[in-house]
């Protein structure tokens, strides 16, 4: 297992049962022992695998995952990994940054289908839309944060562009389910949230489970597009460049059929609570 340490894993690791099969995790940094997880301190550049294991889950980046895959000979029965729907959002944006992003994790999943074909080996992707509960994105985390701050949270009046985000839990049970299966589930499945909702609204919900008191306050678009630019000149904060100005607009929506018939995947709607956005909770990456 890789990735546990991070916003899915931490999730996946206490959603697991006592009959689940002994989970080896691999982390870089010395971890205190947990229950049904065995960690072993490596990194993707030195750890070898496990000859043993039926099974390889990835909840890590998706690249440095395929480079470890493609060099490691391990043939394990199944390999479910994580990637993300920013792979279809990103593709066309503005931003040769964010292009390269979608371009990277497409690639990933290609690398990752070529070794599972050569191999034998059943490959499950899994590709998350806003992923939020355990204050660990950047995302609705990141609003939250900035509606602390300043007790308000300004959004252009064009904010109105769909969106589905889907709980950290719910996304470690898509993984639990494709390693629980007595059959593997090979695919590639998108993973939206149970709910679809303008942003301008699920912007609403978040500050009023993290930051109760503060308000939406709705400018022009130019305005705000102005204000954004400054901050990012002022600040050099990452993720606020001109593809997340013009995807507040843009339906960012994802069938979660697939994923709810082949792996039960059955997403609660967006109703957050107050432990969705803890303070000063370490970020993870994510789709904006």
């Amino acid at each position: 297992m890789f990735g546990l340490s991070g916003q899915v894993g931490t999730a996946f690791a206490q959603a697991l049962a006592p009959g689940d099969p002994p989970c080896v995790a691999v982390s870089r940094q010395a971890r205190a022992p947990q229950r049904g997880v065995r960690w072993v301190q490596a990194g993707l550049d030195d750890f070898e695998g496990l000859p043993a294991a039926g099974a390889i889950a990835s909840l890590g980046p998706l690249d440095a995952f395929a480079d470890w895959l493609e060099r490691s000979p391990l043939a394990p029965a199944r390999v479910v990994a994580l990637g993300s729907t920013s792979v279809h959002a990103k593709r066309d944006s503005a931003e040769a940054g964010e292009r390269a992003l979608a371009v990277s994790l497409r690639t990933a999943e290609l690398r990752l289908a070529a070794v599972a074909a050569a191999r034998g080996i059943a490959l499950t992707v899994l590709r998350p839309t806003l992923v939020y509960g355990n204050g660990r994105d950047r995302n609705l985390s990141r609003l939250v944060a900035a509606a602390r701050r300043w007790r308000l949270l300004p959004l252009p009046a064009s904010a109105r562009g769909l969106r589905q985000p889907v709980h950290v839990e719910d996304v470690a049970a898509a993984v639990l389910a494709c390693l629980r299966e007595p059959r593997p589930r090979p695919g590639f499945f998108d993973l939206p949230g149970g709910e679809t909702l303008p942003f301008d609204q699920m912007a609403v919900r978040a500050i009023a489970a993290g930051a109760p008191g503060a308000r939406v306050l709705r400018v022009p678009g130019w305005v705000f597009r102005l204000a954004v630019r400054g901050l990012r000149w002022l600040t050099r904060t990452p993720g606020l460049g001109e593809g997340f100005l013009d995807r507040l607009g843009q339906d960012l929506v994802y069938d979660g059929g697939p994923a709810r018939t082949a792996l039960g995947h059955s997403p609660r709607g967006f109703r957050p609570g107050p432990e969705a956005f803890p303070p000063r909770a370490a970020p993870q990456h994510g789709e904006a």
